[in-house]
């Protein structure tokens, strides 16, 4: 298809353009879903979705098709007058000049791709399996998958534009979801269990899974707490979520040039507890944000955005590079093809510091052990607000874990939990999806329960 794409952009700066890009994306996507112990549904889909952008002086426009196998006139005298009504953006500089790929990174998984749907199958069995084992050994008296889903997308992506750029790559991700359903002593419980990576590592799903499984009864008889101020541990998954929803957004130049960030004007500034460490990574192995080039074709570095809590980088998408005259971090990520690139990380990754969750048990005596919440998107990343409902946790009391706990608010300040309020971060790590956090312990979070 490349030929067909170098055509339209030639068709296109001979039509008037100045500037022509092409973004496309060919994917495939298997899905399996599950309701009460049973595959009930596979689906399989094929896509292409291209988004094309132009420009002329200070103007440009995009639009999107979802096939390039049409009239190319037809799609070039559109893309122009889409361009040409658009209205001018002072700060324009261009689509990004062709450099060379310094970063090689694998987020491709060839094995998981050829397989066939019983091969499929049959990994989702065995972790469904595996999930429920613990439940079953420990004398529930109903043990089910409720529901869940399994689903393999596989996408080459295609960059190109008419300052020379050429790229293209491969693309996986694995993603499993379960939730189980247990019984015991008259009492109900559930538990969620997720793995999201670009390739599939079955000795590890099924350890994950029956590790999940083994929490499943620890929350029998779950309600909620008294209102107060806990001290909070939140597992590495839960981390991950709090620093997606109500922090990272705070790292993009496009937030700190527009006025909504915290982080405008703190570079070189120590803004956090020293102990946090925040790097973006499109090198890890299996994060589903790796990638050697981002959404621009710009090519991706590893960079401490945090180092001993200074904030030491911004996040930079080629536009807000050069509106701030510094150099593209390879951080240009796109909703979809014909989107703007916006300033983002590829991998969310904290360095893990020391203890475990256990650990840090030892020394609380009046806390809670976060799992599992819902709601963190409602935390505001433009004041570093907090706000996320417990659904799985555990309270601690004098050292010990008493009960099981769910249905409270967790508030703060994410800038506060993060400095003053930090106490340790964990030396356990998780990978999910594009997130590498480890546990951390905060103090003084306030708790909205009876």
């Amino acid at each position: 298809m490349r030929e067909v794409y170098e055509k339209l952009i030639q068709k296109a700066v001979g039509a008037g353009l100045s500037e022509v890009e092409v973004y496309a994306v060919r994917s495939t996507i298997r899905q399996f879903k599950v309701s009460n112990d049973k595959i009930i549904d596979v689906v399989y889909r094929e896509d292409e979705d291209i988004g094309l952008r132009g420009a002329v002086n200070k103007k440009t426009g995009s639009m999107r098709i979802n096939t390039i196998q049409v009239d190319i006139d037809s799609i070039v005298k559109k893309l122009v007058s889409i361009v040409k009504a658009s209205p001018e953006d002072p700060y324009w500089v261009g689509f990004p000049l062709n450099t060379e790929i310094v970063v090689q990174s694998s987020s491709y998984d060839d094995k998981i791709a050829n397989m066939n749907e019983e091969e499929y199958v049959e990994i989702l069995r065995n972790t469904m399996d595996k999930f429920k084992e613990p439940a079953l050994l420990k004398g529930a008296s109903k043990v089910s998958i409720a529901e869940g889903s399994f689903t393999v997308l596989e996408a080459e992506i295609s960059i190109l534009n008419s300052n020379g750029i050429m790229r293209s790559g491969l693309r996986s991700i694995v993603q499993i979801w379960l939730g189980l359903y247990v019984e015991k002593n008259g009492l109900q419980a559930d538990k969620s269990f997720v793995y999201e990576r670009s390739k599939l590592d079955e000795k590890l799903l099924l350890e994950k899974a029956f590790e999940e499984g083994e929490k499943a009864l620890l929350f029998l008889n779950s309600s909620p707490i008294e209102s107060g101020v806990y001290d909070v541990i939140f597992d590495p998954i839960t981390t991950g979520e709090i620093i997606t929803s109500s922090l990272a957004p705070a790292f993009s130049a496009l937030n700190i040039l527009e006025n909504r960030s915290p982080l405008k004007n703190k570079l070189g500034e120590k803004v956090f507890n020293e102990k946090l460490v925040l790097i973006d990574d499109p090198t890890v192995d299996s994060a589903t944000g790796s990638r050697s080039f981002d959404d621009e074709g710009v090519p991706t570095r590893t960079k401490h955005v945090v180092d001993k809590g200074i904030l030491k980088t911004l996040l930079h998408s080629y536009y807000t590079a050069k509106r701030m005259n510094v150099e593209p971090t390879g951080n240009g990520l796109r909703s979809h093809p014909a989107s703007q690139p916006l300033p983002g990380f590829t991998n969310i990754v904290i360095s893990p510091g020391r203890g475990s969750i256990d650990e840090f048990v030892h020394d609380v005596r009046r806390g809670l052990i976060v799992y599992e919440i819902i709601g963190q998107w409602m935390s505001d990343p433009v004041t570093g607000s907090v706000k996320a409902t417990v659904t799985h946790g555990l309270l601690v009391e004098r050292d010990s874990v008493t009960r099981a706990v769910k249905g409270v608010v967790i508030g703060g300040n994410i800038y506060d939990m993060l400095s003053n309020e930090l106490i340790e971060i964990g030396s356990d790590i998780e990978i999910v999806g594009n997130t590498v956090t480890p546990s951390i312990w905060i103090k003084d979070v306030k708790v909205a329960g009876i």
